[in-house]
């Protein structure tokens, strides 16, 4: 089984064409969402950087993998708290419990793809140390704010399912249609989707005549 980017679940989550157009296809574009987005990742991906306070470690850029969903990515920036009873650290003493904080431009979002994203990057946490994780955090830039999540169960069957859907539409090389809605407005590759044109099951010389139409 191929391993998928695990920050493609958000990009699915938000929606499954976008995503596919990305990873199957390998269409991108950029607008200001994205140029955003990426600063602020940039803010928080340094691999090297490791900070330690009393009852707290800080680290960045962490690789992580899930066999169970299939997928491999870098956790923004990954806290160890430490505990009675946790995981032990190299060169650290005592027990540890992951928390981690996921880096987000903008402010929280009406559907669930930050979340998705989110409590993928737990699940592979949990598959690597053998752990269960309650709860981790996103941050967002605009507010400043970090937003506390419960890691349930029903949010992993969610990122179970997305993951499935995913890995078969990766190996049929299927990208989905499009439904044209209010995402499409922000989306960066909203060009090369033309979502009104798949939406609509029209053919490319049926829509060239229509714009033909509505010029004359």
């Amino acid at each position: 089984m191929k391993y998928l980017q695990l920050n493609g679940i958000q990009h699915y989550a938000f929606c499954p064409r976008q995503w596919a157009l990305i990873s199957i296809e390998q269409v991108w574009s950029e607008n200001a969402d994205t140029v955003l987005g990426g600063f602020v990742h940039k803010l928080a991906d340094d691999r090297y950087f490791e900070e330690k306070r009393k009852d707290k470690i800080i680290t960045r850029a962490v690789p992580v993998l899930s066999r169970e969903l299939g997928l491999t990515g870098i956790i923004d920036v990954l806290e160890f708290h430490r505990v009675k009873n946790g995981i032990i650290l190299k060169n650290n003493e005592g027990f540890w419990e992951p928390f981690v904080i996921e880096y987000k431009k903008g402010h929280p979002k009406a559907n669930n793809s930050d979340i998705a994203q989110l409590v993928a990057q737990i699940m592979c946490l949990e598959e690597m140390y053998d752990i269960v994780i309650k709860n981790s955090s996103l941050y967002y830039k605009q507010t400043n704010k970090r937003l506390n999540i419960e890691i349930t169960d029903d949010l992993k069957n969610l990122v179970r399912q997305f993951c499935t859907e995913m890995h078969t539409l990766y190996e049929q090389g299927k990208t989905p249609k499009a439904t044209n809605g209010k995402n499409c407005q922000r989306c960066s590759l909203k060009e090369q989707c033309q979502p009104r044109l798949t939406h609509h099951k029209r053919s490319v010389s049926n829509y060239i005549v229509k714009q033909w139409d509505d010029l004359i």
